[in-house]
């Protein structure tokens, strides 16, 4: 599949069949997130990747624990809040269903001689972008969460991450049960400044607080 094509439909598919993911597909959408760029070439990035039948269900209890009852309470104002809320009421519940997840981890390595905790995301999230796009690709589905938060005590625990290791994302990963693409961003002419700033060129939505 073209790149373009892939960025364009690539979609969050919080809808994931349970059946298996064969270990090469893994293994090549890891392999497409180490390609990714991060700083001065420190690779500050680990992947934790779970298909184990007994430790994801430890996981996804572990959320839904946490989480379910919060997400089914949010408002849902609007289409794109109903569908992305019903969407993760959906995935949280069923988490532990899910063939594949992944962590992506990172220390905090850089710069050698002082390491700051802001350069552990330049590494992080551009190997978690590349992984998606790879996915998309290869027809799986993944979305970004940042699930962990919610019970990351118990995660760490299951999965023996140590207190150094520093969590960005878990990436659920399966054959899509929703359909792809394409996407609703806004457009070029809208988002490009040349040369200074231009002002804003879109209306934002009101933001409390």
């Amino acid at each position: 599949m073209d790149v373009f094509e892939a960025m364009s439909t690539c979609r969050a598919i919080r809808y994931l069949k349970p059946d298996p993911i064969d270990a090469a597909l893994v293994e090549q959408v890891i392999t497409a997130a180490t390609w990714a760029p991060s700083p001065g070439n420190s690779q500050g990035r680990d992947f934790l990747v779970v298909t184990e039948e007994a430790k994801r269900k430890q996981i996804g209890d572990a959320i839904e624990q946490a989480m379910a009852s919060r997400v089914a309470k949010m408002d849902r104002p609007d289409r794109t809040h109903r569908l992305m809320l019903d969407g993760t009421e959906h995935l949280v519940s069923t988490l532990k269903d899910c063939p594949v997840l992944i962590f992506v981890c990172g220390k905090k390595i850089y710069p050698y001689q002082a390491p700051r905790e802001s350069f552990i995301w330049s590494a992080i999230y551009p190997a978690a972008q590349n992984l998606v796009i790879a996915a998309r690709a290869l027809g799986l589905g993944t979305v970004f969460t940042t699930f962990q938060g919610s019970a990351e005590p118990a995660i760490r625990e299951a999965l023996s991450i140590p207190d150094d290791v520093y969590i960005g994302c878990m990436i659920p990963m399966g054959w899509p049960d929703a359909k792809f693409g394409p996407l609703k961003r806004d457009p070029f002419k809208e988002v490009t400044h040349f040369n200074q700033w231009q002002g804003d060129l879109r209306t934002y939505p009101a933001v409390d607080g």
